[in-house]
């Protein structure tokens, strides 16, 4: 499932939420370089378990979401929220749904007085797992409008040094962009078929490995996704049946339902 870079980054202050207890004794507050100090063990827990939880879409090229959660003194949810969207709905789900998944995560440190904490998290995510291809494919984007004789030169050495990658499908797509803008129609037509081949082929493995998860993991939040990728291949009975599914292992699925009835409207289609 993993087939992308996975980064999961805790912001470097430490939000203590108004409500807590804001002061070791009641004369003197407690610094924030010492609170980072008490919990330096306990963040990285926290972020290898979101680590292990998280199981991001892996059909966008990049992608970022910001989130804060509070925490009592056991280590459980009490309340959270989304501040930057991805702007992608699977997507933001599977950040909430990583959190979900690794509560409870641990007591507070022996030596703290903090009944709750609050935490920002980053969400990011990347396709490319090459720096060089990260590299070219970087500078491709930034000159496809302005020079598109350099975009092209780096789009050419992003796909060659990313070799027959068919997980890197969207550096040909890119490419038929930069070919198209300089009038080179054969060209774009020639890597715009071949980024559909690749993808077809990338989207069926996904499903299949998305599939599996699904049956093994056995929640709302595996089938909703399941039912994403189907429709990514435009196999809408399939994605039909999977938020079916989603909608029955959950009662917060009003969500699901919406998504379902879009699903029904591009059956009749």
């Amino acid at each position: 499932m993993r087939c992308r870079d996975l980064t999961v980054t805790i912001t470097l202050m430490v939000f203590f939420a108004l409500n807590c207890c804001a002061f070791e004794d009641y004369n003197h507050p407690v610094s924030n370089s010492r609170v980072q100090t008490d919990f330096a063990d306990y963040m990285d827990n926290v972020r290898t378990k979101l680590q292990s939880n998280w199981a991001p879409p892996d059909f966008l090229e990049n992608c970022h979401i910001r989130v804060t959660f509070k925490l009592d003194k056991d280590g459980n949810v009490l309340s959270g929220n989304i501040l930057e969207s991805s702007g992608n709905d699977i997507y933001d789900s599977s950040a909430i749904n990583a959190i979900t998944k690794s509560e409870p995560f641990g007591r507070f440190p022996e030596n703290s007085t903090r009944e709750t904490i609050t935490i920002n998290y980053s969400f990011d995510t990347d396709l490319i797992r090459s720096d060089s291809v990260k590299y070219y494919y970087d500078l491709a984007r930034r000159y496809t409008y302005s020079d598109r004789k350099e975009a092209l030169k780096y789009i050419d050495l992003a796909i060659a040094a990313a070799g027959e990658n068919e997980n890197t499908y969207f550096l040909y797509n890119r490419r038929a962009k930069i070919k198209e803008g300089m009038g080179d129609h054969y060209g774009a037509k020639e890597d715009k078929d071949k980024f559909l081949a690749m993808k077809s082929k990338a989207d069926l493995k996904r499903v299949h490995a998305i599939k599996h998860l699904a049956e093994i993991e056995d929640n709302a939040f595996s089938y909703y996704y399941l039912a994403y990728a189907y429709e990514q291949i435009g196999d809408y009975n399939n994605a039909i049946d999977a938020i079916d599914k989603a909608i029955e292992r959950t009662d917060l699925n009003n969500q699901y339902k919406r998504y379902r009835a879009e699903l029904a409207t591009k059956t009749n289609n």
